[in-house]
């Protein structure tokens, strides 16, 4: 194990031990990854229904067609088939094998068109790209549109030399399903709830979407088997943005008065580095831990602000009305985002277990943060308790021992002080618990505050 400067331990790497299923999160992608998964969708419903069970959760729902805040819920798209042929017949693409060459919400068409409207209104393809599928999603959010077409690979279009062909696609698009927002909720001694989101939509790619529900599952998994938990968390899995919506007007009203800090999944199964974007207010208490966390747990990260690294639905939750601090945890541009190289062959494992290890680790803050009360006048003498900490190993850390002491005043809780001093949570938090332990200091909880939220202010 790498020294990282901290006697915090589960640093990185994080250890082979945690508790994480790496088969269950490879099978729930596996499983689910191909089917047609879109805002609104039978396909969509079995993946719902999967999630449902094996997470013990309800089901929000809001009818296609309804307005949910200022949003329109999509309609529900049903696929029986669809193919492109050429002039003699011969199956160029079909949406059995490939499920993203059809553009998200076809309508159906059926005969033959020549090639030149073929290509100037109907084929999706990218010539840098010669070798993949684009992702053509768009549709998607246009309730009112009224298109087909496929996406191609441009080697493929390229060889469209015939002078008609044949479309074969036979769908439905009408206002007769509901969307599905999956609410696994874990409760705690605090009515005070932290989300974790990610969304159940973008068929035929894995780390835009279903990869970071596995993530957030196995979070799930390692909350619930916590015998005493301090605050309460949800964890709400829709179609991106529309979920958000639905949530935020379908739900229990006090469910959602409840919500206090949100994270946001997002592209956890690439090869890129970890990183996080701030909430709204940038300085909430979930700001200072994620900060907290990968300033000492990880070697290369990303930092950004609000919506900079990924935007998603935090712009929902942490959005007009609403303003409740949701951050976004993801990784780095990937070269697969939005095209159908996204696939289980490009799925990171590896990463994806560290990205749970990451969020085990910002929710055991939460969790074991406490205000530590002093019962000792002056600076502790280490040597005679064994605190000694080495400043050749550890130089920051001992410089700070002082402060660490001067900060116990019965305000500042252990989150607190290493915010103040820029130290890792966890270095601070056994430092004290040793104190606890020599009977020199005693634990108070650290009750949530309204000042957690953070403030709003915005740059001219």
């Amino acid at each position: 194990m790498q020294d990282s400067g901290s006697r915090s331990t589960f640093k990185y790497p994080f250890p082979p031990s945690i508790p994480v299923d790496r088969a269950r999160m490879t099978a729930l992608v596996k499983d689910y990854w191909y089917l047609n998964r879109t805002a609104v969708n039978p396909d969509t419903d079995r993946f719902v229904s999967h999630l449902q069970k094996s997470l013990n959760a309800s089901i929000v729902e809001a009818k296609s067609g309804e307005m949910c805040l200022t949003w329109r819920i999509p309609k529900c798209w049903r696929v029986r088939h669809a193919r492109l042929m050429d002039a003699h017949a011969r199956v160029i693409v079909d949406f059995d094998s490939r499920p993203l060459a059809l553009w998200t919400h076809s309508v159906s068409y059926k005969g033959r068109i020549s090639r030149g409207e073929l290509l100037d209104k109907h084929i999706c393809s990218d010539s840098n790209r010669p070798e993949e599928s684009p992702y053509h999603y768009r549709n998607g959010y246009r309730y009112d549109a009224e298109e087909w077409g496929f996406s191609l690979p441009y080697r493929t279009v390229e060889q469209l030399t015939d002078p008609f062909y044949v479309v074969d696609i036979e769908t439905e698009l009408d206002n007769d399903g509901t969307l599905k927002v999956v609410d696994a909720f874990l409760p705690g001694k605090y009515e005070d709830t932290i989300f974790i989101m990610a969304h159940t939509c973008h068929r035929g790619l894995v780390s835009d979407g279903i990869a970071n529900i596995a993530v957030a599952s196995e979070l799930y998994y390692y909350l619930n088997a916590l015998e005493n938990r301090t605050f309460s968390y949800r964890f709400l899995f829709g179609p991106e943005y529309f979920a958000a919506a639905a949530y935020l007007d379908r739900a229990r009203k006090e469910n959602v008065e409840h919500l206090r800090f949100g994270i946001y999944l997002d592209m956890l199964s690439s090869h890129e580095a970890l990183g996080f974007q701030e909430t709204m207010q940038g300085n909430s208490r979930l700001d200072k831990i994620l900060r907290n966390v990968f300033r000492s747990h990880t070697i290369t990260s990303i930092e950004c602000a609000y919506r900079q690294l990924w935007g998603n639905d935090e712009m929902f939750y942490n959005g007009p009305g609403f303003t409740i601090p949701t951050a976004g945890l993801s990784r780095g541009m990937h070269r697969e985002y939005h095209y159908d190289s996204d696939n289980l062959e490009n799925m990171d494992v590896y990463h994806m277990v560290e990205s749970v290890w990451i969020l085990m680790r910002v929710t055991e803050v939460f969790e074991t943060d406490y205000v530590p009360i002093r019962r000792y006048p002056g600076p502790l003498y280490l040597y005679q308790y064994n605190l000694y900490v080495d400043p050749a190993k550890y130089r920051k850390e001992a410089r700070q021992l002082e402060k660490i002491q001067t900060l116990i005043d019965g305000e500042h809780s252990v989150m607190d002080i290493s915010d103040e001093l820029d130290l890792d949570f966890f270095f601070v938090r056994d430092f004290l618990n040793k104190l606890a332990e020599l009977d020199l200091l005693e634990k108070r909880p650290r009750l949530p505050r309204e000042q957690d939220r953070g403030t709003l202010r915005f740059s001219k």
